[in-house]
Order: structure tokens, then C-alpha cells, then sequence
């Protein structure tokens, strides 16, 4: 067999030094998987330098004036859609199944209430060079998976500018053009959406199932300042009523990036006079934030068998934080690197996550749930209808289970058809690395030196080292620091490591680090659909509870030993799940069984195909039984941090 192209693969596995990234163990050598490109020296990393340092004062002090003009969309679904989709669903489930936009439909139908306070938050730590948040304790970054799982969008087929293919969709393009003239000669005036749906979603019109998808197109993926039907999306549309996916994530996700780094620019210049306006979906942004910061979630639904995981926060009431930054700054041990490994009431985990580590050979080829995950993987440019931006999970390795390195600086295509080949090519990779999902990631030492010294400037070593496996046990939470040990936010703490300083010490009053730039869209006009787009809107929908209730799902539950054991890829260790981090609504739910269905071509890494090694455990009891403990800590840090607010 040939060797594979380097420039095609996406990982590379090697022998290094690893270290937790709590800072909580020795270096030890084991093998690892990182994601291509790693750096060759601790000086061809892009640093992501305008995110690291806290804004200045001058620069809040700007952004205490509003921008001119602004705007952020934010979608609240009428009654008369929520009525439009579930006619259309009962008619076309199984086209929007087989394009892969049934869940994100769905999405369309619930009312996300707007935290200004947690966007603006994360948005002063975005960087706007490397397209990551980087906070103190590490960098991470909304990726392709979340969008899959939160915003229910493929990876996979078709670009967005895609064009119709034969005379008969011609004809279909040109029944759409023509509505949208007629709707634009009424008293509208422009594509109105309202008077587009007011025309078709009372039935009878050959074209409504295209018409329906442009609507939810214009209104929900490609939103526009005129917020009217957009000619661009009718191929689009027509392919998906036909059942053809179309590669609708990447180009989601190239908006969103594309509407942090205009709001951080804004931010940072403090201009205004100048006009900004948000109309990615940025509710995935907030989505994100819920699932990785369990302190800033609000009191999730419980999901029906077969919702969206994004369902759960359906008119969820924003909880009251009093200080945002400080919550984003100290959550290093709190922060969810693979908040989807945790086993959710009603929700299968995605397939491509699985109960053992796995080494899937290409022999035969990925099905269409691995091609996914090596879309999520791959370093890219992703596309958007008129946008390009860099995709980089290299940098946040260790949110898809993988460790992390120094991550290799990266030249990306110029144009977008070289774009999107690269995008859609085939991986080199002749055995693809399936992380246990409950699996343990670590960064190199490198890694960790880099970090200290060229991005927080602090010069440290790492004593010690040792030999190991890799473990399927997650790290511990600082339970040290719930008996008492105050912490704070110290801007020379490596990625994991807790604060050195006493919380006391700081004294950051939240009522003065309120971010200035929410003041860009506070107001009094937020409305629903017909005018989706809340320019200078009101916060609404916030409760008033404290720290202590954020994190909880309701219901407190009594701690149980478990009473079986798992599977564990190191042979006769038992793998204990998910003990590092607080989560919600964790219950014995669908359990995952996509390890279970291996076929030939899948290989253990310590056994034979379908052999097991070592005990078996009730991960879901187990995960229970660990996350009531982890809840109960994280009640006491809450308390402990509004005490050294005070």
C-alpha cells in the first residue's frame, strides 16, 4: 500500500511527555493523538495575544457609549410558524431526515431568551486571529460538532453555492422568482418573510415545500439586514426538498466567527459612530456557553425521546450573574471540554462517540457519521454565502477527546472552490482514532511551557515524569479548594492550573465589570417574527436567582455506590466516568451502543475485534452517583466566590 499523502492526514500519533491539564500530575510518556498540523518550536504557534490581557480602561470606558446603530438577530418563533412547520413536518420528515435538517428545523419552533450580558462577555476573549475564546487557564472554540449537535446542521454534501441541475428545478427557481416578485409589488414592498408566509403556508401551491425551506433559510441560517426572502437560498432549497444534503454547518459556523470578530473589533475601538450588525444564528454561541459553564446555565427542560438536545432550553429563564468575566475567567475547573460525553435523559450521544477508544481501519472506508467527524476535525477554510473564515481545531484538540500540542501555524486557500475541495477531500489517514468518550486528554509539556511562557509570559517547569496509558478516567475537580481554600483570577494561570491568589485579594466588584459594550443593545424594542431583528432590544426573561441555583436541574439525588463496572481499554482498570466536571440533568437514559455495533474493520486497541477486557460498570449509575457529588461542590465554590465579592 502507498504511502499516505501527509498533507491529507489529521493525526498523528507519537510517544510524548504528557501532563494533566489541572496541573495535578507528573509528566508522563504514553503514546497520544494529536491533531495535524503541531508546531515544529514554541515560536511558530500564532499567538492569540489580543485576547489574552483584560481590556483596558479606556477601552470600557468607550464602550459605555452605544454604537450608532445596532442590532443583534435574534429569531422568536410566531405562532403561525411553530403551526406552518409541524403541517410540513407531517409531510416531509423523511426528505428533511434523509438532507440532514429535521433537527434543525425543529430548532426553528423555541424561544431562546437572550443573555446580552454572557455574548458580550465572550466576545471580549475572543481572538480574532486564531477564531478562539482564550481565557486564562486555555483556549476553546464553538466547532463544527457543536454546531452539528446544537444547531442540528451537516458537514456533509453540498456547497451553499450550489445551482439547480436540470430543467425541472430551473422551472421550480423560476416559480420561486416570480413569488417573490409578486410579494415585493405588494404593499410590502420588499420579499417580506411575513407576506411570504401569509402566502404559502395556507397549502395548495405546487412549490410550498420550497417556499417553506426558503423562509426558514432567509430567517434562520442566512439572515440579512433587510430581513427579507433572499434569492440565494432557492437552490439550496430545492435540493433539500429533494432529500440532498447540503453542507449547511460550515457555513453557519463561518458566520458566527465572522459576527464575534466584528463585535470584538467594536468592542475594542469603542467607536460609537459606527454601524454593527449581528445576523449569524448566534444563539449557538449562548447554546455553547449553557453546555461548557454549568455555573451560567439556566434550569434546563427535561428532553421528550427524539427532541433536539437544544429543546431543553426552550423559554428557559436567563439566570442572574453578577459578574460574567470573573464566572469566564475562573472556570477552569468547572469548564466541559466534552460536555456531549455526559449521558442526558432522552438523548443518544452522536455516533460518532463511543464507549472504548477504537482504531477505525479506512480499508472499506468511514460511514457517513466518521466522514462527519473528520469534517469536525480537519483543519479548513469554511464557507458562507459571500465569507470565508479559518477553522482551527488543532488548537482545541482536547474538546474532541484528543490531546493537545503546539499547534502548527496554518496557510489557508485563497479562493473558495480550493477552499471547499479541501474541505470535502477524502483523509489520507488509514486508521482513524475513536477517543473514548469518558477518555482523559492531556497536553504536552511543550505545550504547557509554550503557554506559559509565550502567551502568559511566565517562566515554570515541570518536574518529574513517569510512564503511563492512556487513562479513560477524567481528572478530579479541586475538592481541596470546597474546603475552604479561596481562589481567584490570576492572569499567569496555565490552562487547568487554579488560581494562585486569594479571591479576597481582588475584591472585583460585579455591579463595575458589568461589560461595558452590552450597552450596544440595551433598550426597549425587542420583538417577534416580522421584525426578528432587536435592534437596541431589552433584556428580558432574566430571574433573579443567585450562584448557588444555577447549576442544578431540579431534583437532588441520593448518592449510591454503582453496582457494576465497565469496560476499560487498559485491561482490568475500571473506568470511572466523567468525575472532573458538574453537569445537568445527568440521568440513566439511551445508552450509546455504537461501540457495540463494531464491524470487522474496527479494531480494539488492547484486544481482538469484539473482545473485552477488564469490569464491567453501569457508566450511567456511576456518572449519576459522581455528578450529585460534583453538583454539591459547585453549590459551595458558588457561595464561597459571592462571599469574596461582598
Amino acid at each position: 500500500m502507498a504511502k499516505p499523502s501527509s498533507s491529507n492526514t489529521i493525526l498523528e500519533e507519537r510517544k510524548d511527555f504528557m501532563v494533566s491539564p489541572f496541573g495535578d500530575s507528573k509528566p508522563a510518556l504514553r503514546k497520544a493523538y494529536f491533531l495535524k498540523p503541531t508546531a515544529t518550536s514554541m515560536e511558530e504557534p500564532e499567538l492569540p495575544s489580543d485576547s489574552i490581557s483584560p481590556l483596558s480602561p479606556q477601552t470600557l470606558q468607550r464602550n459605555n457609549c452605544p454604537l450608532k446603530s445596532s442590532s443583534m438577530s435574534w429569531v422568536h418563533p410566531h405562532q403561525d410558524w411553530i403551526t406552518w412547520v409541524s403541517r410540513m413536518q407531517s409531510k416531509h420528515q423523511a426528505a428533511w431526515k434523509k438532507s440532514g435538517i429535521d433537527q434543525a428545523i425543529l430548532n426553528s419552533t423555541y424561544d431562546i431568551k437572550k443573555s446580552i450580558e454572557l455574548i458580550i462577555g465572550l466576545s471580549e476573549k475572543w481572538c480574532t486571529n486564531t477564531n478562539t475564546f482564550v481565557f486564562p487557564w486555555g483556549e476553546a472554540t464553538i466547532t463544527l460538532e457543536d454546531v452539528i449537535i446544537l444547531g442540528g446542521y451537516s458537514v456533509l454534501g453540498s456547497p451553499v453555492s450550489c445551482f439547480v441541475e436540470n430543467r425541472e428545478w430551473e422551472v421550480i427557481e423560476e416559480k420561486l422568482m416570480a413569488a417573490r416578485m409578486n410579494v415585493v409589488r405588494s404593499r410590502a414592498r420588499k420579499a417580506c418573510q411575513r407576506a411570504w408566509m401569509k402566502k404559502f403556508s395556507n397549502g395548495g401551491s405546487e412549490i410550498e415545500h420550497e417556499a417553506f425551506l426558503a423562509l426558514w433559510l432567509s430567517r434562520t441560517v442566512f439572515q440579512n439586514s433587510s430581513h427579507t426572502i433572499r434569492k440565494q437560498v432557492f437552490p439550496i432549497a430545492i435540493c433539500l426538498a429533494r432529500g440532498i444534503p447540503i453542507a449547511l454547518a460550515p457555513a453557519v459556523l463561518a458566520s458566527i466567527y465572522r459576527d464575534l470578530s466584528q463585535l470584538k473589533r467594536a468592542i475594542v475601538a469603542g467607536n460609537n459612530e459606527s454601524r454593527l450588525e449581528l445576523f449569524s444564528p448566534v444563539q449557538l454561541v449562548q447554546f455553547w456557553a449553557w453546555e461548557r459553564f454549568p455555573i451560567l446555565q439556566p434550569k434546563p427542560d427535561v428532553l421528550n425521546f427524539g427532541d433536539p438536545r437544544s429543546a431543553r432550553w426552550d423559554r428557559a429563564k436567563i439566570p442572574k450573574v453578577e459578574n460574567v468575566r470573573l464566572t469566564l475567567d475562573s472556570a477552569a475547573e468547572s469548564f466541559l471540554w466534552r460536555p456531549y460525553a455526559k449521558s442526558l435523559k432522552n438523548w443518544s450521544f452522536p455516533e460518532f462517540y463511543r464507549e472504548n477508544e477504537e482504531l477505525v481501519l479506512a480499508d472499506s472506508g468511514f460511514d457517513i457519521h466518521l466522514e462527519s467527524f473528520i469534517r469536525c476535525l480537519r483543519v479548513s477554510k469554511i464557507l458562507g454565502l459571500d465569507y470565508m473564515e479559518n477553522y482551527s481545531p488543532h488548537r482545541v484538540a482536547m474538546q474532541f477527546g484528543m490531546d493537545q500540542d503546539l499547534p502548527g501555524r496554518v496557510n489557508l486557500d485563497k479562493t473558495r472552490e480550493i477552499a471547499w475541495m479541501n474541505y470535502n477531500k477524502p483523509t489520507s489517514d488509514t486508521k482513524l482514532y475513536i477517543p473514548s468518550r469518558l477518555s482523559e486528554s492531556n497536553v504536552t509539556t511543550r505545550y504547557l511551557k509554550w503557554w506559559e511562557q509565550m502567551v502568559l509570559g511566565k517562566n515554570k517547569k515541570v518536574s518529574g515524569s513517569s510512564q503511563q496509558q492512556r487513562s479513560a478516567k477524567r481528572s478530579k475537580p479541586d475538592l481541596q479548594a470546597s474546603k475552604g481554600e479561596q481562589t481567584s483570577i490570576d492572569p499567569d494561570v496555565p490552562p487547568g492550573f487554579r488560581p494562585k491568589n486569594n479571591m479576597n485579594e481582588s475584591r472585583i466588584s460585579a455591579k463595575k465589570d458589568k461589560p461595558a459594550a452590552v450597552e450596544m443593545f440595551t433598550g426597549n424594542n425587542q420583538q417577534s417574527f416580522g421584525n426578528e431583528v432587536i435592534a437596541n432590544g431589552e433584556l428580558r426573561g432574566q430571574s433573579q436567582r443567585n450562584f448557588t441555583s444555577n447549576v442544578h436541574d431540579g431534583t437532588d439525588r441520593n448518592m449510591e455506590p454503582p453496582s457494576q463496572s465497565a469496560q476499560n481499554i487498559s485491561g482490568g482498570e475500571a473506568t470511572m466516568g466523567a468525575a472532573g466536571r458538574a453537569t445537568d440533568q445527568t440521568g440513566v437514559g439511551q445508552e450509546n451502543t455504537a461501540a457495540g455495533n463494531t464491524t470487522s474493520n474496527r479494531v480494539s486497541i488492547n484486544g481482538n475485534a469484539g473482545e473485552s477486557n477488564g469490569y464491567k460498570l453501569d457508566i450511567a449509575e456511576l456518572e449519576n452517583w459522581i455528578t450529585s457529588l460534583e453538583r454539591k461542590v459547585a453549590k459551595l465554590k458558588a457561595a464561597r466566590r459571592l462571599g469574596a465579592q461582598v
